[in-house]
């Protein structure tokens, strides 16, 4: 990577709060088919939403979206919550999250060709247009990243990126993929 073109971007994205960040090659993640498992079996948004499969199309396709991007950055944030076992705090907090990730992707989408954002999940509309209309936010709709093939804990760990879940606090991760222009 490009160390000018790096700094750059770290000025930027460093202007939000942003918790822990690493820039890393694409080919150091470990895609896996199984973890879809999770969206499936797991996840209530399965098949209601625009950004979460099967509509961000198969695992086979996702995987092959990623790696058509040379460079990664994952970032977090952390969320002071009354309790994790909230479910409506940690609602509020996902919330924080996704909006610090649409500001990051807007300096990406600035300074990079078409990067692929993934996130924790769109919830910004309280009822999806899926499948009557089309998304109403395209822009700010991220897809997961298990969405994708990629168990995230690991890829933090590797990159020195801590995951701090206390009662009071819930850490959030982004990925973005982008080429340099």
């Amino acid at each position: 990577m490009n160390e000018t073109f790096i700094r750059t971007l770290e000025e930027k994205i460093l202007e939000f709060p942003i918790m822990e960040y690493a820039f890393f090659k694409t080919d150091e993640i470990e895609f896996t088919k199984s973890v879809r498992y999770i969206c499936e079996n797991e996840c209530t948004r399965y098949g209601k939403s625009w950004s979460c499969p099967p509509n961000v199309g198969t695992i086979e396709e996702c995987i092959e979206r990623c790696r058509k991007y040379e460079n990664c950055l994952l970032f977090s944030s952390i969320v002071e919550v009354e309790s994790f076992q909230n479910f409506e705090n940690c609602f509020r907090a996902k919330a924080q999250h996704e909006d610090l990730t649409y500001e990051v992707a807007k300096i990406f989408r600035e300074h990079t060709d078409d990067p692929l954002i993934l996130s924790t999940g769109c919830m910004i509309c309280d009822e999806c247009a899926y499948p009557d209309s089309p998304c109403r936010h395209k822009d700010r709709a991220f897809p997961t990243i298990e969405s994708h093939g990629i168990l995230i804990v690991p890829v933090a760990e590797k990159h020195g990126i801590s995951f701090d879940c206390t009662e009071f606090t819930v850490t959030y991760f982004s990925l973005v993929f982008f080429n340099e222009k």
